[in-house]
C-alpha cells in the first residue's frame, strides 16, 4: 500500500494533518487531477471528487484553496 511506485508522477500539494495528503498528478492519464491519500487510515489512494462526482482538476482545487484562504482572512481581526 505504501510502495513509492504507487505515487510516481505525483507531487504532494497539501498535508491535511495526521499524514493525510492530497496529490497533484503530473503525468499519465490522470495528469492535472487531484488524488486523496488517506492510507494512514487504511484507505487507498482515491481521486478527489467535486459535488457532482467529477474528478477535481488542479485549477478547481487551487481556486477553492484561494477562496477558503480569503474567507479565513476576513474573519481574523486586524
Amino acid at each position: 500500500m505504501f510502495s513509492p511506485d504507487r505515487t510516481v508522477g505525483a507531487v504532494v500539494i497539501s498535508h491535511l494533518g495526521c499524514a493525510a495528503r492530497q496529490w497533484l498528478i503530473i503525468s499519465g492519464p490522470e495528469q492535472g487531477r487531484i488524488w486523496s491519500d488517506n492510507r494512514v487510515d487504511d484507505e487507498d489512494l482515491t481521486p478527489l471528487l467535486d459535488g457532482r462526482g467529477e474528478p477535481v482538476t488542479f485549477a478547481q482545487w487551487y481556486l477553492s484553496w484561494l477562496e477558503n484562504s480569503e474567507r479565513q482572512q476576513q474573519i481574523i481581526p486586524s
